[in-house]
């Protein structure tokens, strides 16, 4: 299957489906996630671990459009992480941002399994996220552009990501 998409998916294509496919899933978590706390909430809070759920609280109560604001940013960031890749064959923040959302893949099956629920996103992390992050990294390695040494390395271009969303969550509760 690998050598069908190979030959079918140019590289520069396939860089440029990063920024989609983040749009795909988190649409899933701006349609859903008013509606997900309120169905949710009362029956899984007490399963958030105490660290957890003074967060798991406020994200209660969060409204779609400040969901938005971070996921905004977040896409606004990608997309010049994209262009420097594909453009400029500069890859750390790139293979940094991908590989946090693989990492985010398993956030969502681990909340599924630890609140009994269908979690926030699930769907289209394990449908859509997991399966081009696994090509993705798989192509990358495979035609030389990077080694798996470099994807781990770049990690800490990643947690820019976990900045963003700390910070476009703060904006949008002031903001909206």
């Amino acid at each position: 299957m690998f050598e069908w998409l190979n030959h079918n998916i140019s590289l520069a294509t396939l860089l440029w489906l990063f920024p989609i496919t983040f749009l795909i899933h988190d649409f899933e978590e701006i349609l859903f996630v008013e509606r997900w706390f309120k169905k949710n909430y009362s029956t899984t809070s007490h399963k958030v671990p105490e660290f957890f759920r003074h967060t798991f609280q406020k994200m209660s109560t969060i409204t779609a459009a400040q969901f938005t604001l971070p996921v905004a940013l977040q896409f606004f960031v990608y997309i010049i992480s994209t262009y420097f890749a594909v453009e400029h064959q500069y890859y750390p923040m790139f293979l940094g941002f991908n590989l946090i959302l693989l990492l985010h893949v398993f956030m969502h099956i681990g909340q599924s399994m630890l609140l009994g629920v269908y979690a926030l996103g699930l769907g289209t992390a394990v449908t859509v996220t997991l399966p081009y992050s696994i090509y993705l990294f798989y192509r990358l390695v495979d035609e030389g552009i990077v080694e798996i040494s470099t994807i781990l390395t770049s990690l800490p271009y990643g947690l820019i990501t976990i900045l963003i969303v700390l910070l476009g969550h703060k904006m949008a509760h002031k903001l909206l």
